[in-house]
Protein backbone atom coordinates (compact mmCIF):
# COMPACT_ATOMS: atom_id res chain seq x y z
CA UNK A 1 0.00 0.00 0.00
CA UNK A 2 1.09 3.43 -1.35
CA UNK A 3 2.01 5.82 1.27
CA UNK A 4 1.23 9.62 0.65
CA UNK A 5 3.77 12.31 1.20
CA UNK A 6 3.09 14.68 4.51
CA UNK A 7 1.98 17.20 1.70
CA UNK A 8 -0.54 15.06 0.00
CA UNK A 9 -1.92 13.66 3.38
CA UNK A 10 -1.94 17.93 4.33
CA UNK A 11 -3.55 18.59 0.79
CA UNK A 12 -6.22 15.93 1.74
CA UNK A 13 -7.20 16.62 4.90
CA UNK A 14 -7.07 20.23 4.22
CA UNK A 15 -9.70 19.34 1.55
CA UNK A 16 -12.29 17.43 3.22
CA UNK A 17 -12.50 20.26 6.16
CA UNK A 18 -13.51 22.47 3.38
CA UNK A 19 -15.78 20.43 2.16
CA UNK A 20 -17.02 19.54 5.14
CA UNK A 21 -17.50 22.92 6.32
CA UNK A 22 -18.84 23.92 2.76
CA UNK A 23 -21.98 21.32 3.49
CA UNK A 24 -22.36 22.58 7.37
CA UNK A 25 -22.39 26.26 6.45
CA UNK A 26 -24.99 24.86 3.32
CA UNK A 27 -27.28 22.44 5.64
CA UNK A 28 -27.17 25.61 7.81
CA UNK A 29 -28.63 28.03 5.42
CA UNK A 30 -31.37 25.73 4.50
CA UNK A 31 -32.29 25.18 8.09
CA UNK A 32 -32.53 29.00 8.71
CA UNK A 33 -34.48 29.68 5.42
CA UNK A 34 -36.72 26.64 6.58
CA UNK A 35 -36.89 28.12 9.56
CA UNK A 36 -37.51 31.72 8.54
CA UNK A 37 -40.61 30.47 6.58
CA UNK A 38 -41.89 28.55 9.00
CA UNK A 39 -41.90 31.94 11.90
CA UNK A 40 -43.22 34.01 9.20
CA UNK A 41 -45.79 31.41 8.79
CA UNK A 42 -46.79 31.44 12.40
CA UNK A 43 -46.59 35.06 12.15
CA UNK A 44 -49.42 35.54 9.19
CA UNK A 45 -51.41 32.57 10.80
CA UNK A 46 -51.42 30.76 7.62
CA UNK A 47 -52.74 28.00 7.77
CA UNK A 48 -51.99 25.33 5.63
CA UNK A 49 -54.95 23.66 3.83
CA UNK A 50 -56.51 21.66 1.50
CA UNK A 51 -58.27 23.76 -1.36
CA UNK A 52 -61.59 24.14 -0.48
CA UNK A 53 -64.65 21.75 -2.69
CA UNK A 54 -65.85 23.32 -5.92
CA UNK A 55 -69.26 23.76 -5.75
CA UNK A 56 -71.98 24.06 -8.17
CA UNK A 57 -74.07 26.82 -8.85
CA UNK A 58 -77.01 27.17 -11.50
CA UNK A 59 -77.68 30.64 -13.35
CA UNK A 60 -80.82 29.49 -15.78
CA UNK A 61 -78.94 26.90 -18.19
CA UNK A 62 -75.48 28.09 -17.55
CA UNK A 63 -73.65 25.83 -14.82
CA UNK A 64 -70.82 27.88 -12.93
CA UNK A 65 -67.89 26.59 -10.41
CA UNK A 66 -67.63 28.61 -7.15
CA UNK A 67 -64.57 27.98 -4.78
CA UNK A 68 -63.66 30.08 -1.78
CA UNK A 69 -59.82 30.76 -0.97
CA UNK A 70 -57.97 29.70 2.16
CA UNK A 71 -56.43 32.55 3.26
CA UNK A 72 -55.01 34.02 6.83
CA UNK A 73 -57.66 36.01 8.97
CA UNK A 74 -58.52 39.18 7.43
CA UNK A 75 -60.64 41.98 8.79
CA UNK A 76 -61.74 45.25 8.39
CA UNK A 77 -63.48 47.83 10.34
CA UNK A 78 -66.31 48.19 8.26
CA UNK A 79 -67.86 47.63 4.88
CA UNK A 80 -66.73 51.18 3.77
CA UNK A 81 -62.96 50.82 4.99
CA UNK A 82 -62.72 48.27 2.07
CA UNK A 83 -61.46 50.55 -0.64
CA UNK A 84 -60.17 48.13 -3.18
CA UNK A 85 -59.99 45.11 -4.87
CA UNK A 86 -57.38 44.44 -7.41
CA UNK A 87 -55.66 41.36 -9.63
CA UNK A 88 -52.46 41.75 -11.50
CA UNK A 89 -50.83 38.49 -12.34
CA UNK A 90 -52.42 36.33 -10.25
CA UNK A 91 -51.50 38.82 -7.30
CA UNK A 92 -54.36 39.81 -5.14
CA UNK A 93 -54.21 43.30 -3.83
CA UNK A 94 -56.60 44.35 -0.84
CA UNK A 95 -56.69 48.27 0.62
CA UNK A 96 -58.27 48.77 3.89
CA UNK A 97 -57.96 52.14 5.63
CA UNK A 98 -57.41 52.49 9.26
CA UNK A 99 -60.11 52.32 11.69
CA UNK A 100 -59.57 56.60 12.72
CA UNK A 101 -58.37 56.86 8.57
CA UNK A 102 -54.88 57.91 9.70
CA UNK A 103 -53.50 55.30 7.07
CA UNK A 104 -54.28 52.61 4.75
CA UNK A 105 -52.69 49.10 4.92
CA UNK A 106 -52.65 47.43 0.98
CA UNK A 107 -52.44 43.70 1.28
CA UNK A 108 -50.79 41.68 -1.60
CA UNK A 109 -51.12 38.00 -1.60
CA UNK A 110 -50.60 34.98 -4.26
CA UNK A 111 -52.29 32.36 -5.32
CA UNK A 112 -51.08 28.28 -4.38
CA UNK A 113 -53.34 25.37 -4.81
CA UNK A 114 -56.64 27.05 -3.64
CA UNK A 115 -55.11 29.40 -0.97
CA UNK A 116 -53.96 32.66 -0.44
CA UNK A 117 -50.65 33.37 1.26
CA UNK A 118 -49.20 37.00 1.77
CA UNK A 119 -46.79 37.90 -1.43
CA UNK A 120 -43.73 38.66 0.57
CA UNK A 121 -42.03 40.49 -1.99
CA UNK A 122 -44.66 43.50 -1.76
CA UNK A 123 -44.23 45.94 1.07
CA UNK A 124 -43.27 44.31 4.49
CA UNK A 125 -44.42 40.58 4.52
CA UNK A 126 -47.04 41.22 2.22
CA UNK A 127 -48.36 44.53 3.63
CA UNK A 128 -47.50 47.84 2.16
CA UNK A 129 -48.85 50.89 4.71
CA UNK A 130 -49.86 54.22 3.57
CA UNK A 131 -49.51 56.79 6.39
CA UNK A 132 -51.81 59.31 4.90
CA UNK A 133 -55.09 60.13 6.40
CA UNK A 134 -58.64 59.74 4.35
CA UNK A 135 -57.02 57.86 1.50
CA UNK A 136 -59.53 57.56 -1.30
CA UNK A 137 -59.04 54.73 -3.56
CA UNK A 138 -55.86 52.57 -4.54
CA UNK A 139 -54.97 50.68 -7.83
CA UNK A 140 -51.96 48.93 -9.05
CA UNK A 141 -49.93 49.67 -12.12
CA UNK A 142 -48.59 47.22 -14.66
CA UNK A 143 -45.17 46.85 -13.00
CA UNK A 144 -46.25 46.50 -9.53
CA UNK A 145 -46.41 50.46 -8.36
CA UNK A 146 -49.12 51.15 -5.98
CA UNK A 147 -51.28 54.46 -7.02
CA UNK A 148 -53.27 56.30 -4.66
CA UNK A 149 -55.69 58.91 -4.54
CA UNK A 150 -55.05 61.88 -2.10
CA UNK A 151 -55.28 65.44 -3.02
CA UNK A 152 -54.03 64.32 -6.32
CA UNK A 153 -52.25 61.20 -7.76
CA UNK A 154 -49.48 59.77 -5.78
CA UNK A 155 -47.59 56.49 -6.99
CA UNK A 156 -45.29 54.34 -4.76
CA UNK A 157 -42.22 53.24 -6.19
CA UNK A 158 -38.78 52.10 -4.59
CA UNK A 159 -40.17 53.78 -1.17
CA UNK A 160 -40.18 57.29 -3.02
CA UNK A 161 -44.09 59.08 -3.15
CA UNK A 162 -44.23 60.53 -6.55
CA UNK A 163 -46.76 63.06 -6.89
CA UNK A 164 -48.47 64.78 -9.65
CA UNK A 165 -51.62 66.63 -10.45
CA UNK A 166 -52.14 67.68 -6.56
CA UNK A 167 -54.86 70.68 -6.57
CA UNK A 168 -55.69 70.06 -10.60
CA UNK A 169 -58.25 67.02 -10.16
CA UNK A 170 -60.79 65.81 -7.85
CA UNK A 171 -61.11 62.72 -9.36
CA UNK A 172 -61.24 59.70 -6.71
CA UNK A 173 -60.24 56.59 -8.82
CA UNK A 174 -58.08 55.64 -11.36
CA UNK A 175 -58.81 53.02 -14.62
CA UNK A 176 -55.90 52.07 -16.30
CA UNK A 177 -55.65 50.93 -20.24
CA UNK A 178 -54.42 48.31 -21.75
CA UNK A 179 -50.30 48.58 -21.62
CA UNK A 180 -50.39 51.51 -18.48
CA UNK A 181 -49.03 54.17 -20.50
CA UNK A 182 -52.78 56.06 -20.07
CA UNK A 183 -55.57 56.13 -17.28
CA UNK A 184 -58.54 57.67 -16.78
CA UNK A 185 -59.40 59.60 -13.50
CA UNK A 186 -62.82 59.91 -12.59
CA UNK A 187 -65.32 60.47 -9.56
CA UNK A 188 -66.93 63.58 -8.71
CA UNK A 189 -68.11 64.12 -11.77
CA UNK A 190 -64.83 63.90 -13.70
CA UNK A 191 -63.77 61.89 -16.81
CA UNK A 192 -60.39 62.96 -17.96
CA UNK A 193 -57.34 61.17 -20.18
CA UNK A 194 -53.93 61.63 -18.42
CA UNK A 195 -50.55 60.00 -19.49
CA UNK A 196 -48.87 57.90 -17.03
CA UNK A 197 -45.11 58.11 -17.57
CA UNK A 198 -42.48 57.30 -15.12
CA UNK A 199 -45.07 56.86 -11.78
CA UNK A 200 -46.23 60.71 -12.68
CA UNK A 201 -49.47 61.58 -14.30
CA UNK A 202 -49.46 64.23 -16.52
CA UNK A 203 -51.82 66.13 -19.59
CA UNK A 204 -54.57 65.44 -17.96
CA UNK A 205 -57.34 66.46 -20.24
CA UNK A 206 -61.64 65.65 -20.66
CA UNK A 207 -62.93 62.88 -22.00
CA UNK A 208 -66.24 62.00 -23.57
CA UNK A 209 -67.77 60.95 -20.40
CA UNK A 210 -66.87 64.50 -18.45
CA UNK A 211 -69.07 66.60 -16.55
CA UNK A 212 -72.73 64.01 -16.06
CA UNK A 213 -72.33 63.79 -20.10
CA UNK A 214 -75.04 61.43 -21.42
CA UNK A 215 -75.69 58.53 -20.76
CA UNK A 216 -74.83 58.84 -17.00
CA UNK A 217 -76.63 62.47 -16.24
CA UNK A 218 -76.62 61.33 -12.03
CA UNK A 219 -73.07 60.69 -12.21
CA UNK A 220 -70.91 58.07 -13.41
CA UNK A 221 -69.60 56.37 -10.45
CA UNK A 222 -67.47 52.81 -12.08
CA UNK A 223 -65.15 52.44 -14.97
CA UNK A 224 -63.66 49.06 -16.09
CA UNK A 225 -61.77 48.60 -19.11
CA UNK A 226 -60.89 45.22 -21.22
CA UNK A 227 -57.63 43.91 -22.56
CA UNK A 228 -58.62 45.51 -25.75
CA UNK A 229 -59.52 48.95 -24.91
CA UNK A 230 -63.21 48.26 -24.37
CA UNK A 231 -64.15 51.00 -21.91
CA UNK A 232 -67.52 50.19 -19.51
CA UNK A 233 -68.76 53.08 -17.85
CA UNK A 234 -71.79 52.61 -14.64
CA UNK A 235 -73.40 54.98 -13.14
CA UNK A 236 -77.32 56.41 -12.59
CA UNK A 237 -79.33 57.93 -15.25
CA UNK A 238 -80.70 60.45 -13.89
CA UNK A 239 -79.60 62.06 -10.18
CA UNK A 240 -81.29 59.42 -7.67
CA UNK A 241 -82.81 57.10 -10.30
CA UNK A 242 -81.81 53.80 -11.49
CA UNK A 243 -78.03 52.70 -12.41
CA UNK A 244 -77.02 51.43 -16.21
CA UNK A 245 -73.31 50.05 -17.43
CA UNK A 246 -73.01 51.31 -20.94
CA UNK A 247 -69.89 49.70 -23.48
CA UNK A 248 -67.53 52.12 -25.43
CA UNK A 249 -64.77 52.03 -27.93
CA UNK A 250 -61.66 53.41 -27.21
CA UNK A 251 -63.01 56.52 -29.18
CA UNK A 252 -66.30 56.80 -26.90
CA UNK A 253 -68.60 55.66 -29.73
CA UNK A 254 -71.46 53.99 -27.43
CA UNK A 255 -71.64 49.91 -27.92
CA UNK A 256 -74.06 48.12 -25.70
CA UNK A 257 -76.42 49.23 -22.79
CA UNK A 258 -77.29 46.79 -19.99
CA UNK A 259 -79.46 47.41 -17.22
CA UNK A 260 -83.27 48.73 -17.94
CA UNK A 261 -84.65 52.17 -16.84
CA UNK A 262 -88.07 50.43 -15.84
CA UNK A 263 -87.62 50.00 -12.12
CA UNK A 264 -90.16 46.89 -12.37
CA UNK A 265 -88.03 45.21 -15.23
CA UNK A 266 -86.11 42.49 -13.43
CA UNK A 267 -82.71 43.57 -15.46
CA UNK A 268 -83.06 46.83 -13.63
CA UNK A 269 -79.58 48.00 -11.31
CA UNK A 270 -80.70 49.88 -8.35
CA UNK A 271 -77.67 49.71 -6.50
CA UNK A 272 -74.24 49.65 -8.30
CA UNK A 273 -71.57 48.42 -5.50
CA UNK A 274 -69.39 47.40 -7.88
CA UNK A 275 -68.72 45.61 -11.59
CA UNK A 276 -66.12 43.30 -13.36
CA UNK A 277 -65.60 42.53 -17.16
CA UNK A 278 -64.84 39.25 -18.44
CA UNK A 279 -64.36 38.19 -21.70
CA UNK A 280 -68.21 37.27 -22.43
CA UNK A 281 -69.36 37.99 -19.28
CA UNK A 282 -70.70 41.58 -17.88
CA UNK A 283 -71.52 41.01 -13.47
CA UNK A 284 -72.24 43.76 -11.19
CA UNK A 285 -73.54 43.92 -7.57
CA UNK A 286 -76.52 45.42 -7.12
CA UNK A 287 -77.42 45.57 -3.77
CA UNK A 288 -76.78 41.97 -2.04
CA UNK A 289 -77.67 40.56 -5.46
CA UNK A 290 -75.12 39.41 -8.53
CA UNK A 291 -77.04 40.17 -12.13
CA UNK A 292 -75.57 38.61 -15.15
CA UNK A 293 -75.36 39.43 -18.80
CA UNK A 294 -73.25 38.65 -21.92
CA UNK A 295 -70.91 40.61 -23.16
CA UNK A 296 -73.41 41.19 -26.34
CA UNK A 297 -76.55 42.64 -24.03
CA UNK A 298 -78.35 39.32 -22.92
CA UNK A 299 -79.55 39.48 -19.34
CA UNK A 300 -78.97 35.95 -17.95
CA UNK A 301 -80.46 36.53 -14.67
CA UNK A 302 -79.37 36.84 -11.03
CA UNK A 303 -78.19 35.27 -7.73
CA UNK A 304 -78.45 36.41 -3.98
CA UNK A 305 -74.66 36.85 -2.71
CA UNK A 306 -75.64 35.50 0.90
CA UNK A 307 -77.32 32.37 -0.59
CA UNK A 308 -74.63 31.27 -3.60
CA UNK A 309 -71.82 32.14 -0.96
CA UNK A 310 -73.64 30.87 2.10
CA UNK A 311 -72.76 31.41 5.85
CA UNK A 312 -74.27 35.11 5.24
CA UNK A 313 -71.75 36.75 3.70
CA UNK A 314 -72.40 39.52 1.21
CA UNK A 315 -70.41 40.38 -2.34
CA UNK A 316 -68.62 43.74 -1.64
CA UNK A 317 -65.85 43.93 -4.55
CA UNK A 318 -65.23 42.08 -7.84
CA UNK A 319 -62.33 41.61 -10.06
CA UNK A 320 -61.36 39.67 -12.66
CA UNK A 321 -59.20 36.69 -11.55
CA UNK A 322 -58.60 35.70 -15.65
CA UNK A 323 -60.87 35.95 -18.70
CA UNK A 324 -62.96 33.16 -17.48
CA UNK A 325 -63.01 33.34 -14.05
CA UNK A 326 -64.63 36.42 -11.24
CA UNK A 327 -62.61 37.25 -8.15
CA UNK A 328 -65.43 38.23 -5.77
CA UNK A 329 -64.51 39.69 -2.34
CA UNK A 330 -67.21 38.67 0.36
CA UNK A 331 -67.65 40.26 3.75
CA UNK A 332 -69.75 39.11 7.10
CA UNK A 333 -69.80 40.92 9.97
CA UNK A 334 -68.68 39.36 13.52
CA UNK A 335 -71.52 39.82 16.42
CA UNK A 336 -68.62 39.08 18.85
CA UNK A 337 -65.90 40.90 17.71
CA UNK A 338 -67.78 44.00 15.46
CA UNK A 339 -65.30 43.34 12.93
CA UNK A 340 -66.10 42.83 9.31
CA UNK A 341 -64.34 39.31 8.16
CA UNK A 342 -63.44 39.04 4.53
CA UNK A 343 -63.72 35.71 2.45
CA UNK A 344 -62.46 35.76 -0.91
CA UNK A 345 -64.12 33.41 -3.91
CA UNK A 346 -63.51 32.61 -7.68
CA UNK A 347 -66.61 31.91 -9.60
CA UNK A 348 -65.54 30.00 -12.67
CA UNK A 349 -67.98 30.46 -15.91
CA UNK A 350 -68.04 27.52 -18.56
CA UNK A 351 -65.96 28.38 -21.67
Amino acid sequence: MAVLPITEKKKKKSWLRSKITFLVLTLAVILGVVGYNYRTDIEMRIVHLKPQPVQKVELGKLGLQLQRFNTPEITSYDVDKILSFVIRDDKFYLALRSQDGDSTAVQAYERKEGSLFPFRNFGKKGTYTIPEKMVLSVNIAGNGDVVYVKKGLHTLRDGNDIISLKGNTTATRVAFLPGYEQAYLYGNDNFTLADYRDGAFEKNHPSFLHNRAKPFAGGLTQVRITGKGVIFGGGRIKPNGLNMVEAFTPQGKALQSYGSPIQTDKDSIYNLIDMAVLDHYLVVIDGFTLKFWTREGQYLGNLNSSKMLGDNLNCAKLAPIDGNTLGILAFVRNAQTRLVEIKIFALTFPR
